[in-house]
């Protein structure tokens, strides 16, 4: 999230005008907000679909799950 903030304070202090900096964030949330990085429904059984989402995603990496379990990181690995 704190990347995302970032990106879009850049925005809204670029050049152009303010109505049209508006638009283009709000779009650019509206799109953001589907990412999984964004929101994520905490459970046991999305744990797997949760994970993959956020490698896809860019968010993680294979290197963030190092001291997962080697059975969790071959269960992702089948599905990346």
């Amino acid at each position: 999230m704190n990347k995302l903030n970032k990106e879009y304070i850049e925005l809204l202090s670029g050049e152009g005008r303010p109505s049209e900096k508006f638009w283009t964030l709000e779009e650019r949330i509206r799109k953001d907000k589907k990412d999984t990085g964004v929101q994520l429904k905490m459970s046991r059984s999305n744990c797997i679909p949760n994970i993959i989402s956020l490698l896809n995603e860019g968010v993680i990496t294979m290197e963030d799950l190092d001291e997962f379990s080697d059975e969790l990181k071959g269960t992702i690995l089948m599905y990346c």
